[in-house]
């Protein structure tokens, strides 16, 4: 099996249990800093995805949101967030996903995201286009900012905790919508696919968005860091959208 086969396979493989979970509720919960969670199931749902991948490919590396990093040297490395949207899933709502990435010499080469709710796999390899199941998907062609609908979220971190506030604030002013899901990969992948314009995320990590940020630029879209310009998806916090608003959201972000 190629590597976007085993992405699937090992997010499917843990999607199923991630489901299971949600539809018959019975889980631990710890904090994880001030402002954030983790269940049991992210640490299970992470471990099969871990097991799974090292079976097929035990000489790469591993970066994952629980588990951390396993360094063995290799070329390539596999992102991992085994539950994104934690919050979404603790409270009953099935806003999440699980989100995973291949990269190679620091460039995304897979990504994908599957909703476990929706058995939905988005997927994409660079330079091949990005895919919602079998049939490609592109990003909308809304052009001005007052019609667009836009995901936004904020860090769990009180010092940019403000910040971001201030921005779901001003985005709501200038935009038809704003959506707070506290799910970056599910946001960047409904971007990708028309159903929002853009994503403005001041906390998103590099488990949390490398494999939408491929899917999305394979749909047509733009990504660039929220802190600096350009764009590397090992830095925290992302901007990202249809590419058609691109300017005037950085504008109104005063970036």
């Amino acid at each position: 099996m190629n590597f976007k086969d085993i992405a699937i396979k090992s997010a499917k493989l843990a999607g199923k249990f991630v489901k299971e979970a949600f539809c018959n509720p019975d889980f631990s919960m710890d904090a994880k800093g001030k402002h954030d969670i983790v269940t049991s199931v992210d640490r299970s749902a992470e471990h099969l995805i871990i097991q799974n991948i090292l079976k097929h490919f035990p000489t790469h590396s591993i970066h994952s949101e629980e588990f951390g990093d396993l360094d063995k040297g290799s070329p390539y490395t596999w992102y991992i967030d085994p539950l994104d949207g934690t919050s979404n899933f603790f409270t009953g709502n099935p806003y999440y996903a699980i989100s995973i990435a291949l990269v190679s010499y620091e460039k995304v080469i897979v990504g994908v995201v599957y909703v476990p709710v929706l058995d939905d796999v988005y997927f994409a390899e660079k330079g091949q286009g990005a895919y919602l199941n079998d049939k490609r998907i592109w990003v909308s062609e809304r052009e001005k900012l007052a019609d667009s609908f836009i995901a936004s979220a904020y860090s769990s971190k009180e010092t940019e905790m403000a910040s971001g506030l201030k921005n779901v604030k001003r985005l709501s002013k200038i935009s038809r919508r704003v959506v707070v899901n506290f799910a970056p990969s599910l946001d960047l992948c409904n971007v990708a696919s028309g159903r929002l314009d853009a994503l403005v995320d001041n906390g998103s990590t590099p488990e949390d968005h490398a494999a939408g940020s491929l899917i999305l630029t394979e749909a047509g879209g733009v990504v660039r860091n929220f802190y600096s310009t350009g764009w590397d998806f090992t830095e925290t916090g992302i901007i990202a959208s249809n590419g058609f608003i691109h300017n005037d959201l950085l504008k109104a972000l005063k970036k």
